[in-house]
């Protein structure tokens, strides 16, 4: 019992779990926005639920400790083999939802050169689009553009909030500006809205006051203001 309290208040394995639930919750919301097709059967939301829980748990691992955890690409493998069982008769959906984690393995390795601009794209679309695409698609068999639509300020989301661990060398201020400038591009083509406006302020706040937390507790908050964007951008 002692052992479990001491496991359950270190603070890593706090924001882990605070962390996982918020990107979970992103993900699930975005994934049930405009779906009407057939509910989900219990034992597919629980694979689903823990692919999500896993990737989650490993991305954090992943980016807390630069690229250099043991345990989070073990997370990210367990996952993919959740993912494979969430979607049995759908190889597609399979191949996506192992995209992810593949990709998340190999961006340990430095030689491939995977942190870097380059990286930062394949892990926003694939992060960003990845449980609510096969959430959306089990229930509807296909995708449609009013889903699809507020799916892309979501991934620029990604973009500007996981930068910084993707690009950690030192470049011209002015090349911070793009990926911020993409986002609020992408809030625009949603129309005009009290929701939008307050996304896009929020959204700049954050990623001005985000160098300024204490890199302990970045990835917390971050789940945190994600979560509040989407939800303004998916009401």
């Amino acid at each position: 019992m002692t052992t479990i309290m001491a496991f359950l208040k270190n603070k890593t394995v706090q924001q882990l779990f605070i962390f996982t639930f918020f990107q979970n919750l992103l993900w699930w919301v975005a994934g049930l926005t405009a779906a009407t097709g057939t509910p989900l059967a219990t034992n597919i939301k629980v694979y689903l639920g823990g692919y999500g829980m896993l990737v989650a748990a490993g991305y954090f691992l992943i980016l807390k400790r630069h690229f250099q955890s043991r345990i989070g690409p073990i997370f990210v493998v367990a996952a993919a083999t959740l993912g494979l069982l969430a979607a049995p008769h759908d190889h597609m959906l399979q191949l996506f939802a192992i995209l992810l984690c593949v990709f998340l393995v190999l961006a340990c390795v430095p030689q491939l050169g995977l942190q870097s601009a380059y990286g930062l794209v394949v892990f926003s679309f694939l992060a960003g689009c990845g449980v609510p695409v096969i959430l959306f698609f089990l229930r509807n068999h296909y995708l449609a553009m009013q889903f699809l639509m507020p799916m892309v300020p979501l991934v620029a989301s990604y973009l500007v909030f996981f930068e910084p661990y993707y690009l950690t060398k030192e470049r011209d201020w002015r090349w911070t500006l793009v990926t911020p400038a993409i986002l609020i591009l992408t809030l625009l083509t949603l129309g005009f809205s009290w929701q939008i406006v307050i996304a896009g302020l929020l959204a700049v706040a954050y990623w001005w006051l985000q160098p300024k937390i204490n890199d302990n507790y970045r990835l917390v908050t971050t789940s945190v203001v994600q979560l509040i964007l989407g939800l303004l951008i998916f009401d």
